[in-house]
């Protein structure tokens, strides 16, 4: 790839599809200085893993660092509050305290527990197919909600309270990384944060009279083996529904959509669902959700001649190095029969997503039971899907309509 593309990653059309600014990258420039993110990009793979791995000079304990490369001074004191609670999140968290927020939530997400849910998730799938009208927008009346009632489930909340999560996580989320709409800016991440912390520190209390066999239960079980403040409880309940809800929801619409837009590999799919395991992978390594994760540098770090300096903020972007030809033959083509499909899409080391379980087990159940009951969905010709381009980090469709064929309710 000798011609530049756009490397403006505020650019909308280079937001909806990054993938040949990344390739440009990783080949011409893969430590890369984003002016505008005030960060460096590593986009190789080998560079991506080994920050991955490297607790010792690349922290990730970013919350300030992110909110004062895109929040001008003045506006910063404003933020203070979020800081402050988001730095208590576990993915934000270095050595001791991130073990400990670790082993917080360490009983809720075994496999043993993780693979419990299965017959869960399969009822919540399976009504949620039942609803749908022959023609639909499967983000908005499937993704958006399978996770977030999968999540009410397991945190015991009602249903109607789940569906509000996406509007609180999305306030935080899109603000986080170099969002460009007004809808989400401080005051709406600020305000996502605390009315999520008020509604959970409700539930918790409630819990702690009237324990039930759910989430927040059990992680204030081990906060009390732990020794773990009520503060430390919330943060991590919290941060697992920020970090997982609206990826997963994203995620499993981006995976059926290019499953849809390669119809060799959708079909081979539906003639033997028992590639779907693999198949999620794919898609995961194709085109993750979430494309790159940050950190804080601890001291200077030097990459082919390019040094970084110690406290400057650092993208690893993992979809950049999920394409990277080194590691992936032929890394653009779409191949659900991927063998060594070594992504680094839910991240490595200590760092590494404690939810990849609970994903993968609802992909399997909605993919396979999506495709069991309408064998014939296809997208709709003048009906395309609609790309959300608002943020680079946090990848997803503002809808998907589909045509469900045979099967459909009528």
């Amino acid at each position: 790839m000798d011609r530049q593309p756009l490397l403006d990653f505020t650019h909308r059309e280079t937001v909806r599809d990054p993938y040949h600014a990344y390739a440009w990258l990783r080949e011409h420039q893969p430590v890369y200085w984003s002016a505008h993110f005030h960060a460096w990009f590593l986009t190789r793979y080998s560079d991506v893993f080994a920050a991955q791995a490297d607790t010792r000079r690349y922290s990730s304990n970013r919350m300030q660092q992110l909110v004062d490369a895109q929040v001008p001074p003045e506006k910063r004191g404003q933020l203070a509050t979020f800081v402050k609670l988001a730095s208590e999140w576990m993915y934000s968290q270095d050595g001791v305290p991130h073990r400990d927020s670790r082993h917080l939530l360490g009983k809720a997400f075994t496999p043993r527990t993780i693979e419990s849910l299965r017959v869960t998730v399969q009822e919540i799938t399976d009504g949620e197919l039942s609803r749908l009208a022959p023609q639909t927008d499967v983000m908005a009346n499937l993704f958006n909600r399978v996770p977030a009632l999968i999540l009410a489930k397991l945190y015991g909340i009602p249903r109607e309270d789940a569906l509000k999560l996406r509007r609180w996580t999305d306030d935080i989320l899109i603000f986080l990384v170099g969002n460009l709409d007004a809808d989400y800016g401080p005051e709406q991440a600020l305000k996502g944060v605390e009315e999520m912390y008020g509604y959970f520190a409700d539930v918790i209390e409630q819990r702690r009279k009237h324990p039930e066999d759910d989430l927040v239960s059990r992680v204030l079980e081990a906060s009390i083996d732990g020794d773990s403040s009520t503060d430390q409880v919330l943060a991590q309940i919290v941060f697992i529904l920020v970090a997982g809800y609206t990826t997963s929801a994203d995620q499993l619409c981006i995976g059926l959509l290019h499953l849809l837009e390669h119809p060799g590999q959708c079909e081979a799919l539906k003639a033997d669902l028992s590639l779907v395991k693999p198949a999620i992978e794919e898609m995961l390594r194709f085109d993750s959700a979430g494309s790159f994760s940050h950190r804080v540098l601890k001291e200077d770090v030097s990459i082919d001649g390019v040094t970084m300096k110690h406290g400057d903020l650092v993208y690893l972007m993992r979809a950049a190095a999920n394409r990277d030809p080194a590691k992936f033959p032929e890394p653009d083509r779409f191949d659900i029969r991927r063998e060594h499909n070594d992504h680094l899409a839910f991240g490595r080391g200590e760092h590494f997503c404690m939810g990849t379980a609970l994903f993968r087990l609802e992909a399997e159940v909605v993919f396979t039971s999506l495709f069991k009951r309408f064998p014939e969905l296809k997208l709709i010709a003048d009906k395309p899907a609609v790309w959300r381009t608002n943020n680079l980090q946090f990848r997803g469709l503002k809808s998907l309509p589909i045509d469900l064929g045979k099967g459909a309710a009528q």
